[in-house]
């Protein structure tokens, strides 16, 4: 097949394919179903057979006892609807054992049954056909494949992750709305781009399905995390950046002061002191090989955040944010030079997460950048942050799973808090803004206009979980904004 391509483009996905008999243009295309569409000029024979799945990202299938049926302008295979310009031939067909080896990374069954309804064939002389397949409903999508203009390829990146009003983590396997990621994305998914509206929909969503203090990690009834409560606000603060005398502030306070007077005494927190104490699991490190149960360094930053937000909005607030900035000293851990990543107890694990304090400019400037420099040796790669420094127990460096998940793995979400940190201790804007620019050369090349989940810990640093993550396309952007105008150059699209 590769021999025939002649060239490749993105949007849509597009091949140039050349024939002994034809010239070939092939456009795949995923707006409101799957539609593949071959411009012929020449002559060539067909012949089109569908593999067919209807499954959860995460499970597989055995053999279906679904066949397909002739309906009016197509057929339907379980409650898909399909069809062609072309003659269909039913020819119900399993295809056993198609094997996906990279799944067992993620402890799945690798193997499963893939169902051929029948296919289309035939002859095209110097036509075009399309093949469609689409969701059963009454309204047909449309009838060809359209290239969809977009301003950017960061746009259309930003595109990806929005659907159905909500934030979807991350493709292929995070398809719920998580709270979490939907407060990390907020800045740089919408509000950077003027989506206010949308952004102010989220909030309303999540704020109106709290419960004793937390709202849903999941959508819609998952309220397993400690640090959701927590990135809301920091997604509020940007808000009020430039909205701060919305009418829609005036509305959310009720929810908010109940959010923030419930949030210390919760399933998952615990206000010990001035400092908050959650439980094992409940941050975004939340696989049980990192457990983080006691008091997390970015926990207690962002809680900082929310007391202060709220205090500026004149909501009763359970303890001064003084007084927190005070007891937030003790994380300062003069043997590594750096901050602790949890206290009580302590754990001197060196890891991404104490840039949010820095970036929120919790540390005084000596200790900051004592740390900054301890994480640019230990932590800082060219597509983001270590999770855990390599010479830690437990380091791995290979995507392997849950074990090195926030074990070694790089996450590109955390470069905008180190460009962040950087500047607020004293760095060269320009010199900080240049931190960004391999994974702007590898969003435009191996990304294909994505950015990954993860990179591996070790070097070359290769790309591993989900190939488009919210949060890494969100953090990026902001980056950028971040330093755009410190360094033009980081703007090119190359």
């Amino acid at each position: 097949m590769l021999q025939y391509i002649l060239s490749t483009r993105l949007y849509p996905v597009t091949q140039e394919l050349s024939l002994q008999s034809a010239l070939i243009t092939k456009t795949i295309d995923l707006n409101h179903g799957l539609f593949v569409r071959w411009e012929v000029d020449g002559i060539a024979d067909f012949t089109i057979r569908p593999l067919m799945i209807d499954r959860n990202i995460h499970a597989c299938e055995s053999d279906r006892s679904v066949f397909v049926t002739p309906v009016q302008d197509g057929y339907t295979w379980n409650k898909y609807h399909f069809r062609c310009q072309l003659p269909f031939t039913i020819n119900h067909i399993p295809y056993y054992h198609a094997r996906y080896p990279k799944d067992t990374i993620q402890g799945k069954n690798i193997t499963e049954t893939l169902i051929s309804p029948g296919y289309f064939s035939g002859t095209v002389t110097d036509d075009s056909i399309e093949l469609q397949v689409y969701p059963d409903c009454t309204v047909p999508p449309p009838s060809r494949v359209h290239a969809t203009q977009s301003p950017d390829l960061l746009t259309r990146a930003s595109q990806l992750c929005l659907l159905n009003g909500g934030i979807i983590a991350g493709y292929h396997w995070f398809t719920q709305e998580w709270g979490r990621d939907t407060f990390i994305s907020m800045p740089g998914l919408l509000l950077s781009r003027g989506k206010y509206r949308e952004a102010e929909h989220l909030f309303r969503k999540f704020l109106k399905a709290q419960k004793r203090g937390l709202i849903p990690n999941r959508i819609p009834d998952s309220y397993n995390s400690s640090d959701a409560p927590l990135w809301l606000f920091w997604a509020l603060f940007h808000y009020l950046q430039t909205h701060q005398n919305s009418p829609f502030v005036d509305e959310i306070l009720p929810d908010l002061e109940t959010l923030i007077s419930a949030y210390p005494d919760t399933e998952m927190t615990h206000l010990d002191g001035d400092l908050i104490t959650v439980t094992s699991g409940s941050t975004w490190m939340d696989t049980p090989y990192t457990p983080r149960e006691g008091k997390p360094v970015e926990i207690n930053a962002l809680w900082i955040l929310a007391l202060e937000i709220c205090d500026y909005l004149e909501i009763d607030i359970p303890v001064s944010p003084k007084r927190v900035r005070s007891a937030y000293y003790a994380y300062w851990n003069e043997n590594t030079g750096c901050l602790f990543d949890v206290l009580d107890p302590d754990d001197p694990s060196v890891r991404p997460n104490q840039l949010i304090a820095l970036s929120l400019g919790l540390v005084p400037f000596d200790e900051g950048r004592k740390a900054l420099v301890r994480i640019q040796n230990d932590l800082l790669t060219p597509y983001g942050l270590r999770s855990l420094a390599p010479h830690s127990p437990g380091y791995l460096g290979t995507y392997t799973g849950d074990a090195s998940y926030h074990n070694g793995m790089v996450w590109p979400w955390f470069i905008s808090w180190y460009i962040d940190a950087q500047i607020q201790y004293g760095e060269s804007p320009d010199r900080a803004s240049r931190r960004l620019l391999p994974l702007w050369h590898y969003f435009f090349t191996e990304g294909a206009g994505m950015l990954p989940e993860l990179f591996n810990g070790d070097f070359p640093h290769a790309p591993a979980g989900a190939i488009c993550q919210a949060w890494s396309i969100a953090e990026f952007i902001r980056a950028r904004n971040m330093v755009l105008s410190y360094n033009p150059q980081v703007s090119e699209e190359k």
